[in-house]
């Protein structure tokens, strides 16, 4: 049934032939979902930061390509897309009512791109802590799922004398090379913590907003709560090592052509070669 769905959509997405080749992501539906009941506590969050991915209308979650939730602890953070979990959530509920096994389109997670087209940035679990950062995915194949990690933080940073407001914080501005892109960030001694969405921290302040000076990706934040709740995470049973190079290879190749990539068909037997535009986050 899982390759059975993916292959009918890639089929419906060849059919419409180049509608939506502007979007950096292919037109593929995520259908496996995680079991929000199986996950364990490791930390207690004291912050959580929201962070907008390539918002339209910084106002208005529906414009954003995804909605992402840092949480930060005594001793560990951990990154994730809301969307996301709000389908797992929703998923796992409705297996619950008596419809374990079953499929629910209508619980695939929000974001501009479409009702739940692909994204790998939604499906990576970011977890820092003890000077590394270990990143947990969920890949269209199995073999592929797994983590690595890599140190963190692990950018290095150069600050400027630029100051601007920011999603009201008074903010400094600093530049790095990561992973293959130049980055521009503006963090805010305001909330001192040296942390920020996805895989960048160790400035002297909490990074408010960050983007490639392409402005393909931007991270921008809209809430900075105090809190006081456990930080959780999957128990990962099934999830074993696998080099970050790898996970990067098959998600491009997924992304630019993902009915090659996984196999899928075609109503009439003929594998789906429909190609998209794609622009990773991470170069190298």
């Amino acid at each position: 049934m899982y390759r059975r769905l993916i292959t009918i959509i890639l089929a419906l997405a060849a059919m419409c032939g180049g509608a939506g080749a502007q979007n950096k992501q292919a037109k593929i539906s995520y259908v496996a979902y995680s079991n929000i009941d199986k996950y364990i506590t490791i930390d207690t969050a004291i912050v959580r930061v929201w962070y907008a991915l390539n918002a339209l209308d910084i106002n208005d979650e529906n414009s954003y390509i995804d909605w992402q939730i840092l949480e930060v602890g005594s001793h560990s953070t951990k990154y994730y897309s809301y969307f996301v979990w709000e389908s797992d959530s929703l998923q796992t509920v409705d297996n619950r009512t008596n419809r374990s096994g079953r499929f629910s389109s209508s619980l695939l997670p929000r974001g501009r791109n479409g009702h739940g087209n692909w994204n790998e940035l939604q499906y990576h679990v970011l977890i820092a802590e003890k000077g590394k950062i270990r990143t947990y995915n969920r890949e269209r194949l199995r073999e592929y799922e797994g983590y690595y990690d890599e140190p963190y933080p692990d950018q290095q940073w150069t600050l400027t004398q630029d100051t601007a407001t920011v999603s009201g914080y008074h903010c400094q501005k600093a530049t790095c090379h990561f992973h293959g892109r130049d980055f521009e960030a503006w963090f805010t001694p305001e909330v001192p913590i040296k942390y920020g969405p996805w895989k960048f921290g160790g400035l002297p302040g909490l990074i408010v907003k960050v983007y490639d000076t392409a402005h393909l990706y931007t991270f921008e934040c809209t809430n900075v709560e105090r809190i006081n709740k456990p930080i959780v995470r999957s128990k990962y049973s099934r999830r074993r090592p696998i080099k970050r190079e790898k996970v990067l290879k098959f998600e491009r190749k997924l992304n630019e052509c993902p009915g090659r990539t996984i196999g899928a068909k075609d109503i009439e037997g003929n594998i789906i070669t429909t190609t998209y535009p794609y622009e990773p986050l991470e170069l190298e």
